[in-house]
């Protein structure tokens, strides 16, 4: 089905004579602070954070303004996957952890941030987006200089992270998921020249050597891959350089002792272990399970355990939790089968099998985003707008 036969079908779209479209100004200021408060992951009321109030909120906006958009196949593929996880985790039998928690981020929240990027995605598709690589590299900035004056109330220190940068961020993976997808953004929007190119590559690179987190650089070379048209000695350079860069930053953790304990006692273990719960059940466990049972193995998995409610890789985790719909839901979602965006979500998808991106609102707004784009069958063609936007 496409996007606008969806829109026609669905209740949030039919064209009424009283919605008041929303001005372009008003789209930029509503992006514009959703971005930012994504950024400052410390504040918060209670367990929620201001983020989710923002999506709720502006979810709630879109709606009145007739502006979300929903197809046949995210719908079915979402309450599949929903209907098993909630079978699995009250009917199971397997003990749980935050089940409440985790069921108001899959049920509500995330979809919340799919849906506003959606319509965000539908909006920016031949609009300038109201940020420019400046700004980023500005708020780059801002972020290190937060962590180092140790800024009140948006920075708290995290003893195993002082030694890279995370900023405002809860974990440096988060802030190289943020400044990855916002520089993404904007390398669709351009015109993929080589200085095109090389700016999103410096952003890749600078928050890879800033916060550690080496596997931003994987999605940034499967983008010089797929989104350059031609160019391949531009790629080749690119890639050879890439390819060193993290041979040269992170060798050694891919050989001797350092490989070793990853292997032994982190990722590795952690995969072995929960494929053997895949063979007992390919149902799944349900929201809460991993939390729970991590918690009281008889030995120790590096990473997992109390506060960690998620396996290492997305589509690992997602099979744990609901089954084979679980996997059909990264497939969709991540992957963008059956969305006509696998191109666009394909850097996404290849940093998810190794990276719990599906615990990420942040991730939700922007898969929703190039899914809009993905289901326009056309150019994405840069707003008229003269001047480049900070």
């Amino acid at each position: 089905m496409t996007l606008h036969s969806a829109a026609e079908r669905s209740p949030f779209t039919a064209s009424s004579w009283w919605v008041t479209p929303l001005s372009d100004a008003s789209w930029n200021r509503l992006f514009l602070a959703g971005l930012v408060l994504m950024s400052l992951q410390w504040l918060q009321v209670s367990i929620v954070q201001f983020q989710q109030l923002w999506a709720v909120l502006a979810l709630a906006l879109l709606i009145q303004r007739a502006e979300i958009r929903a197809g046949v196949t995210e719908t079915l593929v979402f309450a599949m996957f929903l209907g098993f996880a909630l079978v699995a985790t009250f009917f199971s039998g397997y003990p749980h952890i935050k089940m409440v928690e985790q069921i108001m981020k899959f049920g509500f929240l995330y979809p919340a941030f799919y849906l506003v990027g959606r319509a965000l995605g539908t909006h920016y598709l031949q609009r300038k987006l109201p940020f420019g690589y400046t700004l980023l590299w500005i708020w780059l900035l801002l972020q290190y200089a937060v962590q180092y004056f140790q800024v009140p109330f948006i920075y708290h220190p995290v003893g195993f992270m002082q030694d890279v940068l995370y900023g405002t961020f809860k974990e440096r993976n988060w802030l190289a998921i943020f400044f990855f997808l916002t520089a993404y953004a904007l390398f669709l929007q351009s015109s993929r020249t080589p200085r095109d190119v090389l700016n999103f590559a410096a952003v890749g690179v600078a928050v890879a050597l800033l916060s550690g987190s080496k596997s931003i650089l994987i999605p940034v070379g499967i983008v010089t891959l797929l989104q350059v048209p031609g160019r391949w000695g531009l790629k080749t350079i690119l890639v050879v350089a890439g390819t060193s860069l993290y041979i040269w930053l992170f060798g050694s953790e891919l050989s001797g002792q350092l490989l070793q304990v990853r292997l032994q006692d982190e990722r590795g273990l952690a995969y072995l272990q929960s494929v053997h719960l895949l063979s007992e059940n390919w149902l799944g466990y349900g929201f809460g399970f991993v939390e729970a049972y991590f918690s009281n193995l008889w030995f120790v998995i590096k990473g997992l355990g109390v506060g960690v409610n998620s396996v290492f890789s997305a589509p690992l985790d997602l099979l744990l939790i609901a089954g084979i719909p679980g996997l059909i839901f990264w497939a969709v979602f991540f992957l963008g089968i059956g969305l006509r965006s696998v191109s666009l979500l394909l850097p996404i998808a290849a940093w998810s099998l190794i990276n719990p991106l599906h615990q990420s609102e942040i991730t939700y707004l922007f898969i929703g985003f190039l899914v809009a784009w993905g289901l326009q069958k056309r150019v994405l063609y840069p707003a008229q707008d003269k001047g480049d936007p900070l």
